[in-house]
């Protein structure tokens, strides 16, 4: 029996730098089960505290995923800590381990998302221009990290202490122990390097790993971290009211929200985003590379006299302008950083999160539904609370108490430097669901916990996407591989000062992301779709 009291020594092992990372790949193969279908049936036998082995499969090869066909694989499907919880609910850690018969050495976990709720398919799929783990021959695991839902924005598991609890931390902890074992019983030795890659949701346990469990993980990749959800949602609670105040009334006078901004209104606004920012970095490109320097001025967009579509109201200018510049309290504290001006104001995308589509007095927009701030971020849950009635001087203080389990904004990364463990970090700066000034105000002040740029880009490199949106898409270069770039890192100590990026936003066109701060800056000569026409420089 293998019990979950082995965390101890595999910890140990970790700290000490052996087994998960002592040989370079390229030294020897990894072993290859003699009967990979025999050792695959093999796996139902083992036994953990308090865990069931539901079942295990041996998979043929042949499944094509992200254009990449998947390896013949046992796939083991289980359990922890099966339990009925607050109001009669099922609860339990549910994950899934897929265990290729050609094994490259390396184990992977794979993040989830939104507030999860279900297993997703332990491929190692992170987003376009990333072979999936799986396909490259690695182990993977995924987690639902403790609940279940028919879909990834059902947070009422939040009425459950304990489910919120394995939500926040435990179930990366508790899945990752027992993967490895796995691991190690299926192929006769633990993995050589690990890693933890994840984007949104995934990207914030990604760094919950860091900084809680880091001797589980050699390298972690975190996209779009939802770093500190507790303070970020000041933001989209304060600019809801906002925008409320400027959207037309119905019969009742209740305020339409989607009709705060006609589209329209939204086009003119991107264009001056591009008109003011876009030649910033020496290049008229239709992407803003220094953002750090776009500050937008949309007084001239303000009508001179009756509001038309070619002009926006006195009012839309000025809340437009209070929004992107962050919440405040009515003493005028500020609360958040406000996010970044960039490309895709106009997308159906920042509509959806902002403004939503709904005729009615009801919103649809993504930061009204979300479930999460009123079962997992308001303490204790508040189920019937009104977003648009949101007290910026009162319920910000009720979103704290959720940081002790859900937030991941700390900089203390004493233990993941110690076991020489690497991470990059990176979000699109077109990102309207996660405030990407939040986290690079993070990495600013990661920096300076950490004696300095140089000293924390020896465990820590971030990197910005202009014009992406959330983990991908936008009008940005969203096809680039921290994945691959993270392994040469961590496996032959190469780390990396650029991400090469393309994206169907921009057919034809390469370029360079540069780790922070640094910038693309046009050299001044050479195609604007050449990756060579440009060097990573300051701002």
């Amino acid at each position: 029996m293998i019990s979950m009291n082995m965390r101890l020594p595999l910890r140990l092992l970790a700290w000490a730098g052996l087994g998960l990372a002592a040989t370079p790949l390229t030294a020897q193969m990894p072993p290859r089960p003699a009967d990979p279908v025999q050792a695959c049936e093999a796996l139902k036998a083992t036994q953990f505290e308090k865990t069931t082995i539901d079942k295990v499969t041996f998979v043929a090869a042949g499944q094509v995923v992200e254009g990449s066909t998947l390896p013949a694989h046992c796939l083991v499907q289980a359990e922890i800590g099966a339990r009925v919880g607050v109001q009669g609910v099922r609860y339990g850690i549910r994950y899934e381990l897929r265990l290729p018969t050609s094994w490259n050495g390396r184990f992977q976990f794979q993040g989830g998302g939104g507030v999860d709720g279900v297993v997703r398919p332990a491929f190692g799929v992170l987003h376009s221009g990333v072979t999936p783990a799986l396909a490259q021959g690695a182990a993977v695991a995924s987690t639902d990290t403790g609940h279940q839902s028919d879909n990834t924005r059902d947070a009422t598991f939040g009425l459950d202490p304990q489910a919120r609890v394995d939500w926040g931390y435990n179930s990366v902890e508790q899945v990752t122990v027992q993967a490895k074992a796995l691991v190690q019983r299926f192929y006769g030795q633990p993995a050589r390097y690990s890693y933890f890659v994840g984007c949104s949701g995934g990207g914030r346990q990604g760094m919950m790993a860091a900084q809680r469990y880091p001797q589980h993980f050699d390298g972690i990749v975190s996209g779009a971290p939802i770093l500190e959800q507790h303070l970020a949602q000041v933001g989209s609670l304060v600019a809801l009211r906002a925008f409320q105040t400027i959207a037309p009334r119905n019969a009742k006078g209740e305020p339409i929200l989607s009709r705060a901004l006609s589209q329209k209104d939204l086009q003119l606004i991107d264009n001056a985003v591009i008109a003011q920012c876009d030649a910033l970095d020496g290049a008229k490109d239709g992407i803003i590379e220094n953002h750090a320097a776009c500050k937008v001025d949309l007084r001239g967009l303000q009508c001179t006299g009756e509001k038309t579509d070619t002009c926006l109201s006195r009012e839309q200018v000025s809340v437009f302008t209070e929004v992107m510049a962050g919440p405040r309290n009515s003493a005028g504290v500020q609360l958040y950083p406000g996010p970044p001006w960039d490309a895709g104001i106009s997308s159906a995308t920042w509509r959806g999160n902002w403004l939503g589509t709904s005729e009615t007095a009801t919103p649809n927009t993504a930061k009204y539904t979300n479930q999460s701030i009123r079962y997992v971020f308001m303490t204790p849950a508040d189920p019937d609370f009104d977003y648009l009635k949101f007290d910026v001087d009162r319920d910000p203080a009720r979103m704290m108490a959720s940081a002790a389990i859900t937030s991941t904004r700390g900089v203390d990364f004493e233990g993941f430097k110690a076991r020489g463990g690497k991470a990059i970090v990176y979000v699109g700066m077109a990102d309207s669901l996660v405030n990407p000034a939040g986290v690079r105000d993070w990495y600013d002040r990661l920096v300076k916990a950490n004696g300095g740029l140089e000293s924390t880009q020896r465990f820590a490199r971030f990197f910005v996407a202009p014009g992406v949106e959330h983990c991908r898409g936008g009008r940005g270069l969203d096809r680039f591989d921290p994945v691959t770039a993270l392994q040469n890192w961590v496996e032959r100590g190469v780390a990396p000062d650029t991400l090469a990026s393309s994206g169907a936003a921009f057919p034809g066109r390469t370029r360079m992301l540069c780790a922070w701060p640094k910038i693309a800056r046009y050299k001044g000569q050479g195609s604007l779709d050449d990756a060579g026409s440009f060097e990573c420089a300051a701002p």
